[in-house]
């Protein structure tokens, strides 16, 4: 979507002075509400500005209005079902004796002074790899449907519609990642919860860690929206003096993101705190603004040739395309596990996947081969 810039810093400021418990400014004459609410339904922050909107003199009117109050209330009924859903399944994995690490969002959402104010789209869980099996029967036995189940090697998806999608992980990055060799043993670090021994927890400082693992695993991949620099605000807000500085910045530079770091917690005190803009962050906040909260397409596609013209010295949109088709045989590893005992399988994976491809994520395929299209 076009983004107007006096629209996003309206945004900013709406967010921000609902970050900061204060009145919010009136909309300026040249920014269209219809463009405001467009932009906090594309980064999922629609709740903190349903709030801000509700407390000004003159909001939205007629069908706008109706629009962000029936957006509201599928927003209230969403969040229900998820705490619910996310109480259940911690009970039956409890009863079943399975260790599971609650995740992202759900876990976020216990910092932010709302609960409703830290939108998701799933609930996401880490279980031990020798009980992902058994959480097959136990989704099921709690109404889901099972998808993709087996298929990848990172995690098993569940739905139980309209609302509920879950992912159930084997491990936290996976091995083709560069830093999946801190969170392989996050194991060891997990704390049990003080009340239920198969309920873990991060420690702080793990917890961080991985909230930039997984923002900058989003970043670099088309980019990640407005909601992981509140992440980033409100665990810098709540936990700075709780941290072990001294730790995380011994293992940041192990990670190569001391500068990311820095440009984090830079954006985010600018947009909701005491700091200000400046030159190196307004590529950033740019990209950040255009890239809606789970990324955009183009942006993903463009570091993905850039990634593989790196890694494998592809020079052309045809060559990344037939290796996007024929991945090779680490990544396709990492799909389909059963090709590490059984190379033989690995052109029958291809074929699977190029179908599953065709028949399951057809939208996404077009837009692949609408970007291959385009000339550079």
């Amino acid at each position: 979507m076009e983004i107007n810039q006096k629209t996003s810093d309206y945004l900013i400021a709406l967010l921000r002075a609902m970050v900061r418990q204060e009145q919010p400014a009136e909309k300026p004459t040249e920014v269209d509400w219809k463009d405001v609410l467009n932009l906090a339904r594309y980064h999922q922050v629609d709740e903190m500005i349903y709030d801000a909107v509700k407390r000004l003199e003159k909001g939205p009117e007629g069908d706008l209005l109706e629009r962000l109050e029936e957006v509201h209330r599928n927003n209230q009924l969403v969040n229900m079902f998820q705490q619910a859903e996310a109480k259940m399944i911690i009970e039956q994995s409890t009863k079943g004796e399975y260790y599971i690490l609650p995740l992202k969002g759900a876990v976020m959402k216990e910092i932010y002074p709302n609960p409703l104010y830290r939108q998701m789209g799933d609930l996401d869980y880490l279980v031990e790899e020798k009980s992902i099996n058994d959480f097959i029967p136990m989704m099921k036995e709690l109404g889901y449907e099972a998808f993709d189940v087996g298929l990848e090697d990172s995690h098993d998806v569940y739905k139980k519609r309209p609302y509920i999608e879950v992912e159930i992980h084997r491990r936290l990055l996976p091995p083709t990642e560069e830093n999946h060799w801190y969170t392989d043993k996050i194991w060891e670090r997990l704390v049990p919860d003080a009340e239920n021994l198969y309920l873990l927890h991060m420690t702080l400082e793990d917890y961080y860690l991985f909230h930039l693992l997984h923002f900058e695993k989003h970043y670099s991949m088309g980019g990640s929206g407005i909601r992981s620099i509140l992440d980033q605000y409100y665990l810098m807000k709540v936990y700075q003096e709780q941290l072990d500085w001294n730790y995380i910045n011994e293992i940041l530079p192990k990670f190569h993101y001391v500068e990311f770091e820095k440009m984090c917690r830079d954006l985010a005190e600018c947009w909701f705190g005491e700091g200000t803009m400046t030159e190196e962050l307004k590529g950033p906040a740019e990209y950040i603004i255009n890239s809606g909260v789970f990324g955009n397409f183009e942006q993903y596609q463009k570091w993905s040739f850039e990634r593989y013209q790196r890694e494998q010295g592809i020079k052309t949109k045809k060559g990344y395309f037939f290796r996007r088709m024929f991945m090779e045989r680490e990544r396709m590893e990492f799909i389909y596990p059963s090709i590490k005992k059984h190379g033989w399988l690995l052109p029958f994976c291809w074929i699977h996947r190029l179908f599953k491809s065709v028949f399951c994520n057809w939208g996404r395929v077009k837009m692949e081969l609408k970007h291959f299209r385009k000339k550079d």
